[in-house]
């Protein structure tokens, strides 16, 4: 062997093995996002289901309405449970009601799991849902 087919074969290996230890940081990258979306989800559907749990009675004396807003404060949450030190990922939980017609009366519940990731901008679960007093 010549010195030169010598350091094509070390180009050649450093460039593969190069290509290896990328794809396995971007895979791994993807794997801790695609977790942190699963649980900023259900964080936001954590949250719906608080509000269908609100009671909303309209045909009681008096009628009682705790499906408003103000019952449904923006929150703070950590995504990724178990993360600790510089990979702590935190969450805004944002919560809207708005009134959709008064008769029949429905309303519309808008919930975002809004979060940072590595750089690549704010991301943002959305859930949303319609809902009637109780009956």
């Amino acid at each position: 062997m010549t010195l030169i087919e010598v350091v094509v074969a070390l180009a050649i290996t450093g460039l593969t093995v190069g290509g290896i230890i990328t794809g396995y940081i971007i895979c791994s990258k993807s794997t801790v996002k695609d977790s942190l979306l699963i649980e900023a989800n259900a964080r936001a559907m954590q949250r719906l289901e608080e509000t269908r749990g609100a009671r909303w009675d309209t045909s009681s004396y008096p009628p009682v309405d705790e499906l408003v807003a103000t019952n449904f404060p923006d929150i703070t949450v950590v995504l990724g449970g178990a993360a600790t030190g510089s990979n702590i990922v935190s969450a805004t939980i944002k919560t809207g009601i708005t009134q959709i017609s008064t008769n029949p009366p429905v309303r519309r519940i808008h919930v975002d799991c809004i979060w940072l990731f590595l750089g690549t901008g704010q991301i943002t679960n959305s859930i949303e849902t319609y809902r009637a007093p109780d009956q």
